[in-house]
C-alpha cells in the first residue's frame, strides 16, 4: 500500500465516523425535545384538570397542590418549574367573557388555559415567541 492509498483510507473513515457522531448528537436532541414536550403536556394536563376540578376559580394557586411550583410575581398567570433540570414556565389564563351561555340551564361556559414553555436550547430564562410551547385549552361550567 503507498502512503496515499493509507491517507485516503484515513479520510474515509474519519467522515464516517463524523457522520455517525452527528447522527447520534441529533437523536439525543431530538430525545431531549420529545421529553421535554411530554413532561410539558403531563404538568399542563395536570394543571387544566385541577384547576377545572375547582370551576375555573380566579383563586385557583398552584402552588397549593405542594408539586414544585413557584410563583415568582406572585400572579397565578406566571407560574416556574423545574423538572429533570428542565426549567418550565407556565401561563394560566381564564377567559372573562362566557363563550356561551343557556339561560334556560342557568349555566355559562368559560374558558381556561395552560401554556407550559421552554427554552429552545434548555437553557434558563423566560421563553421567546420562538421557543416551543404546549397549549391546553378546556371549558369549564359555571351555574349564574
Amino acid at each position: 500500500m503507498t502512503l496515499s492509498e493509507v491517507m485516503i483510507a484515513v479520510a474515509v473513515v474519519i467522515v464516517a465516523a463524523l457522520g455517525t457522531l452527528c447522527y447520534e448528537y441529533l437523536c439525543i436532541d431530538h430525545v431531549r425535545y420529545a421529553r421535554a414536550e411530554l413532561v410539558a403536556t403531563r404538568i399542563g394536563q395536570l394543571l387544566i384538570e385541577d384547576w377545572k376540578s375547582t370551576g375555573g376559580s380566579l383563586d385557583y394557586n398552584p402552588e397549593d397542590l405542594h408539586m414544585g411550583f413557584d410563583l415568582p410575581d406572585g400572579l397565578m398567570t406566571n407560574c416556574v418549574t423545574v423538572v429533570d433540570g428542565l426549567p418550565l414556565h407556565i401561563s394560566m389564563t381564564h377567559s372573562d367573557e362566557p363563550v356561551g351561555v343557556d339561560d334556560f340551564a342557568g349555566t355559562k361556559l368559560s374558558e381556561i388555559s395552560v401554556v407550559v414553555s421552554w427554552k429552545n436550547h434548555f437553557g434558563n430564562g423566560a421563553p421567546e415567541d420562538s421557543d416551543p410551547r404546549v397549549t391546553l385549552v378546556t371549558y369549564v361550567r359555571q351555574d349564574q
